[in-house]
C-alpha cells in the first residue's frame, strides 16, 4: 500500500478537526451518561443545526458568522433545557424529545423555499470534515478550549 497519493494539506486538518472533536465530546459524552439523559446532546446539536441553517437564510454565507448562530442557538437551546429540567422534571424526556422535533422540523421550515433546500440538509447532516481548514480550526479550537 503506497500513502503517496494521499494530501497532507487535506488530511492534516481533518485529523486535528477530529482529535478537537474527540477531546470535547468524550467528557460531554460521559456527563451526559452520568446523567442518564442520553438525548439532551442530539437536541442541543439540532438546535445548534438549525442556527446554522437561519444564519444561512439571513444570507450570513458560510463563515464565523454562521458558526457564531450555531453556537448561539446551541447555548439558548441549553439554557432553555436546563430551565425545563428543573420545572418540568417529571416530563424531561419528553421536552427534549419535543425540542429536537420542533428544530428538525424549524430547519425543514426554514429552508422550505430554498432551491439548494436538498444539498443544504445534507451537508448540515453530514459534514464536511476533510474540507476544513486551519483558520477554521483556529477559531473551534479557541471555542473548545473555553
Amino acid at each position: 500500500m503506497s500513502l503517496d497519493g494521499l494530501e497532507a494539506s487535506i488530511l492534516l486538518p481533518a485529523l486535528v478537526a477530529g482529535l478537537l472533536v474527540l477531546a470535547v465530546h468524550v467528557p460531554l459524552g460521559r456527563e451526559v451518561l452520568a446523567r442518564g439523559i442520553i438525548f439532551m446532546d442530539l437536541a442541543v446539536a439540532q438546535i445548534a443545526g438549525l442556527g446554522v441553517v437561519l444564519g444561512q437564510a439571513l444570507g450570513w454565507g458560510g463563515g464565523l458568522a454562521v458558526q457564531a448562530a450555531a453556537f448561539a442557538a446551541a447555548v439558548f437551546g441549553a439554557l432553555l433545557l436546563s430551565v425545563f429540567e428543573r420545572r418540568l422534571a417529571a416530563v424531561q424526556e419528553a421536552v427534549i424529545g419535543s425540542a429536537f422535533v420542533l428544530a428538525a422540523t424549524g430547519a425543514l421550515l426554514v429552508v422550505a423555499g430554498d432551491p439548494h433546500a436538498g444539498a443544504v440538509i445534507g451537508d448540515l447532516l453530514a459534514g464536511q470534515v476533510l474540507w476544513v481548514d486551519w483558520g477554521q480550526l483556529g477559531l473551534v479550537g479557541v471555542l473548545y478550549a473555553t
